[in-house]
């Protein structure tokens, strides 16, 4: 799951300018995982309420950060996808944000996988067959081995609806 946000002034950005970003964002997201492990917040901070170097940013900058949970990269091996992710996210601000004379600013962080849960369940790892199901299903599925089945068999017990 990435956590999404952006720290921007209030009607800095559209319904439909937050509805384009939210899905070229889940998009890009959604090559590896299901688009429902994608939450991204805009947090409207009002205009007394945000500033850059001691001073008011007046709606014209934007700050993003993402927190990568469900995938985090080798910091030894991944360097090159690291820097191509940061290359594509620049654009997609640079697209949007230059033609206003806006500047922004982005960061990734990564939390530990461990430590996370959907609907109190451990979220199987990206491109496991458990994960499939959740794929499948648009939505969180609880599951578990069926001895019975034979290996690789899962029986479904309950889909939960996590984006009403």
């Amino acid at each position: 799951m990435p956590l999404l946000q952006f720290y921007i002034n209030p009607s800095q950005l559209s319904l439909a300018e937050k509805e384009e970003l939210s899905k070229t964002l889940t998009d890009f997201y959604a090559q590896l995982m299901p688009d429902f492990f994608v939450d991204i917040i805009f947090n409207e901070l009002p205009y007394d309420s945000f500033f850059i170097g001691g001073k008011p940013t007046n709606g014209k900058f934007v700050r993003f950060t993402a927190d990568h949970i469900a995938v985090n990269w080798d910091k030894e091996k991944d360097t090159e996808r690291a820097k191509m992710y940061l290359n594509w996210l620049g654009g997609v601000f640079k697209e949007r944000f230059e033609p206003k004379g806006w500047t922004w600013e982005f960061h990734v962080t990564e939390s530990d996988r461990n430590l996370w849960r959907i609907q109190s369940l451990v979220p199987p790892l990206v491109g496991s067959e458990e994960m499939k199901l959740w794929v499948e299903a648009g939505n969180v599925v609880m599951y578990w081995p069926d001895r019975t089945l034979g290996s690789g068999r899962w029986w479904v017990t309950t889909t939960f609806q996590r984006n009403p």
